[in-house]
């Protein structure tokens, strides 16, 4: 036990507890955290030790700890969080869940899902498992840590076919023992690595690669003679090995080849690599590619390892709903409220049972997955269509939904309903087509200036630099975004709704570090013109799509956001400089009146741009100001003139 602590909690934890006087004389460690043990899980009964000394007396007595260390001895909550030392998933089976499971079982669902090896499995009494991911470094403790690390954590546990409410890197896990441990090794995992894997599979998941086949479309067998993958096949440094050889094996699985051909490639491969992989990793990188549920490699790893331009899309017809392995959410949306007004508009149940009851209404035998039935319900609840109340913690919680809005339910089953009749190409402007990722072919894009887009009329191949996107798929033009701004990116190639999406989120960003709200920006003419002015000068340094001198998502949007900034700070001063010179030239009762008007508009809420009208009500009493003292100056300056007169007259006088 005292080792493997000291493996995961390094020097968070100190052999012996320091005396008073020591932290008064060294002060109080900001390196050190607080372990959590307990007795009993739902009773939280719980002890904090900050020693290995104490850990390891308490391990006899107690039966549950935090991987995980905390910075007070008082309180485990997240907030409270000082350090991140491991990935941990629970499996439970409980309940008749996982009923049979065994080690091996979990071992195949990690390496399906393309995780690294675990560092320590834990067995419950119940017959779960707790599966613990040792990273190479903690990390310290954020909001913004915290919260990707929840993201990431379920994620693994929805594959794993773990429990999805265990969520949060301040809980408690069964202590490791002798008895308890079913597998432990070496192995730890970095937490870019983790964050890299997630990333990996959110874009995979953006296609919908389980109607994907080895081979399945033409293009596949010239993949691998892609410029940009014959980059890779000439080896690799330290660093990049292991995503080089998943992301190979799945070009290999895509092209047809089966694994022990992939595998022994691979082999002659891992020869040029410096230095070269360990055999036994590479058999189990490719075990991973072929045993997992991607079947194409990500366009994004293949641009990040070879540092050239690569992407392959092909556009098609979108087929009925019948045809599809899988539904449109917007469909299942349908199928959902159908569901529950058949039972009177309320249904309650664990989320599980009641996603269980739900069939697709082409297709009887079609269930709707849980993953899915949860994003529904989190779209339907953002729409306010629907109400969900849940009661209990755990396993034992019941969700209740409830439909509170019939007509936008109504609405949005009939729109469903019309989508899956018409089945008919539509013209809708800029994405007039269901864009759908076959991962065939691919062509490296020459980063000179000439035209980069090739659109064939039979919806062929199209080729773009997708260095601009985080999905395989382009996603739809966003409808809340103008049309301007829409347009001018449009028109530079960046044709992926997530990249206008999130272009226009940084345009909002700078208008709200100048107060002005979301809504304002697209109501204003004059917001849009200056965002679309913006859009030119962030091309003009730092590339486009359509030339071919694009420098990436990052750096685009940073120089967006302060461009953006810029410009409106520079409009705003403007403004404000022809208002100062508008009330120089009024008459008092015409600046008093503009005053009374300015204070009027800022009594009412909201005011588009708060802060410009308080600049130019200060700009009007400094106005007044300065006229009342020329005012004085000139009635002081008069009677100081009357005075001096006055006083020579008489001294005249007085010398006759």
């Amino acid at each position: 036990m005292r080792n493997l602590a000291q493996q995961i909690y390094g020097n968070q934890l100190t052999e012996y507890s320091k005396k008073q006087t020591q932290k008064q004389k060294n002060g109080y460690s900001s390196r050190l955290g607080w372990v959590f043990v307990s007795k009993d899980f739902t009773k939280e009964t719980t002890k904090a030790v900050r020693t290995y000394g104490s850990l390891f007396n308490v391990s006899k007595d107690y039966t549950y700890f935090t991987p995980n260390t905390f910075y007070r001895n008082d309180l485990r909550r997240l907030s409270t969080l000082r350090w991140i030392n491991a990935m941990s998933i629970d499996i439970d089976a409980k309940n008749g869940e996982n009923e049979g499971m065994t080690l091996p079982d979990v071992q195949e669902l990690i390496t399906e899902a393309g995780l690294p090896m675990p560092s320590l499995i834990v067995q419950t009494p119940s017959k779960g498992f707790h599966v613990h991911w040792f990273l190479e470094q903690s990390k310290r403790a954020s909001d913004k840590l915290n919260a990707h690390y929840s993201r990431i954590q379920t994620y693994m546990a929805e594959l794993l076919k773990g429990d999805v409410n265990a969520i949060g890197p301040e809980r408690l896990f069964r202590l490791p023992t002798d008895e308890n441990t079913v597998f432990y090794s070496q192995e730890r995992v970095s937490f870019d690595d983790l964050c890299e894997w997630f990333q990996l599979v959110q874009e995979q998941d953006q296609v919908d690669v389980h109607t994907y086949k080895k081979g399945f479309c033409k293009g596949y067998e010239s993949l691998l003679k892609n410029p940009a993958v014959q980059k890779i096949l000439e080896g690799v440094n330290k660093g990049q090995r292991d995503t080089a050889c998943y992301t190979l094996a799945l070009a290999y699985k895509a092209a047809g080849y089966d694994e022990k051909t992939a595998e022994a490639y691979l082999h002659n491969w891992n020869q040029k690599n410096t230095p070269q992989m360990r055999q036994m990793e590479v058999k189990r990188k490719v075990k991973s590619a072929y045993r997992g549920r991607f079947h194409a490699p990500s366009a994004k790893k293949i641009r990040e390892l070879s540092g050239m331009l690569f992407s392959y899309v092909i556009w098609e017809k979108a087929k009925p709903r019948e045809e599809r392995t899988y539904s449109h959410i917007q469909e299942w949306e349908g199928d959902v409220l159908a569901f529950i007004r058949a039972q009177g508009g309320r249904v309650t149940g664990s989320q599980r049972d009641l996603a269980e009851q739900i069939t697709s209404s082409v297709d009887a035998d079609k269930k709707i997955p849980y993953a899915t039935f949860k994003k529904v319900i989190a779209r339907l609840e953002e729409q306010e269509i629907l109400s969900k109340k849940v009661s209990g913690k755990g396993r034992g919680a019941s969700t209740e939904l409830c439909i509170i809005n019939e007509v936008k339910a109504r609405r949005t089953q009939s729109e469903a309903s019309k989508k899956e009749q018409d089945t008919a190409p539509k013209n809708n402007g800029l994405n007039s087509n269901t864009i759908k990722d076959t991962v065939a072919g691919g062509t490296v894009l020459s980063l000179s200036p000439g035209p980069e887009v090739a659109l064939s009329s039979d919806y062929s191949i199209l080729n773009l630099p997708s260095t601009y996107s985080t999905s395989l798929q382009v996603a739809p033009i966003p409808g809340n975004v103008p049309s301007a701004f829409t347009s001018a990116l449009f028109n530079r190639g960046f044709t992926d709704g997530r990249f206008i999406f999130r272009a226009w989120g940084k345009v909002q960003l700078a208008f709200k570090d100048f107060g002005i709200s979301y809504c304002s920006i697209s109501s204003s003419p004059h917001y849009v013109r200056l965002s679309v002015e913006a859009i030119g000068l962030t091309v003009q340094k730092k590339g486009s799509v359509i030339v071919g001198d694009f420098q990436g998502e990052d750096v685009f949007f940073k120089y967006l956001y302060g461009v953006m900034k810029g410009l409106f700070r520079k409009h705003r001063s403007a403004q404000l400089t022809q208002f100062v010179e508008e009330i120089e030239h009024l008459s008092d009762i015409m600046l008093s009146h503009v005053g009374m008007e300015l204070e009027d508009t800022l009594k009412k809420n909201p005011v588009v741009d708060r802060e410009l009208q308080v600049a130019k009500l200060r700009e009007i009493e400094r106005e007044e100001s300065a006229r009342q003292r020329r005012k004085h100056y000139t009635n002081h300056t008069a009677f100081d003139l009357t005075s001096s007169l006055n006083q020579f007259k008489l001294f005249m006088k007085t010398d006759d």
